[in-house]
């Protein structure tokens, strides 16, 4: 599933200049999170031992395994609207299944639990979409924020996440974006995230 929806995705960079297509470098990208490696690093030392190496070109159907530079430069340019059907993809099947049912309480209704994440902060790398902050020392700090739903029922502990919202700077706007905002954009605007009986459970 995975694997189609990446093949799905342009490449934004100059043909015949490609070494390691998207593909491959988003399926290593997903690869790392299935290891549980900490970093780029510990899974690119990983990828020394012959068995790992082969377990990414057999089980994440990889060909062209990309060095830790590369696949930082190809992930950070892809856009994470591109990756927003994955979360569909994965969630039309357990509501066809029924697998939602038995997640219900008081009945009718589903809980969703929302919450802010960090996922990236530097003192020096920037963009356009950062979200600023000041450091202990008084200087500015740039960060990366989503806010993350999902699906869950107090007596289970498997969880479903949903599509996140990303909390992000953007041009014309003079207030700075903050989790508030991107948890309102979250439940007002759901086209990939919550579909039919659980989008009726959310308040109106």
């Amino acid at each position: 599933m995975l694997s189609r929806r990446f093949l799905e995705i342009p490449d934004f960079r100059q043909e015949g200049k490609v070494e390691h297509g998207v593909h491959d470098v988003l399926m290593s990208g997903f690869a790392m999170m299935f290891y549980q490696d900490s970093s780029l690093l510990q899974f690119q030392q990983r990828l020394q031992e012959a068995i790992h190496k082969n377990n990414l070109q057999t089980l994440f159907q990889v060909e062209s395994i990309p060095k830790d530079s590369q696949m930082r430069e190809v992930i950070d340019e892809v856009e994470s609207q591109e990756l927003e059907p994955l979360f569909e993809d994965f969630f039309r099947p357990l509501q066809r299944g029924k697998h939602l049912e038995g997640y219900r309480v008081l009945r009718d209704f589903h809980v969703i639990s929302v919450d802010g994440s960090g996922y990236f902060s530097s003192d020096k790398i920037h963009c356009s979409g950062c979200l600023k902050r000041e450091t202990k020392k008084g200087k500015i700090g740039y960060e990366h924020k989503i806010v993350q739903a999902a699906l869950m029922h107090p007596d289970k502990r498997q969880v479903f996440p949903l599509a996140p919202e990303e909390v992000k700077n953007t041009d014309g706007q003079d207030k700075q974006d903050c989790e508030v905002e991107a948890g309102k954009r979250l439940v007002r605007n759901p086209p990939h995230r919550w579909r039919g009986d659980l989008l009726m459970s959310l308040p109106r």
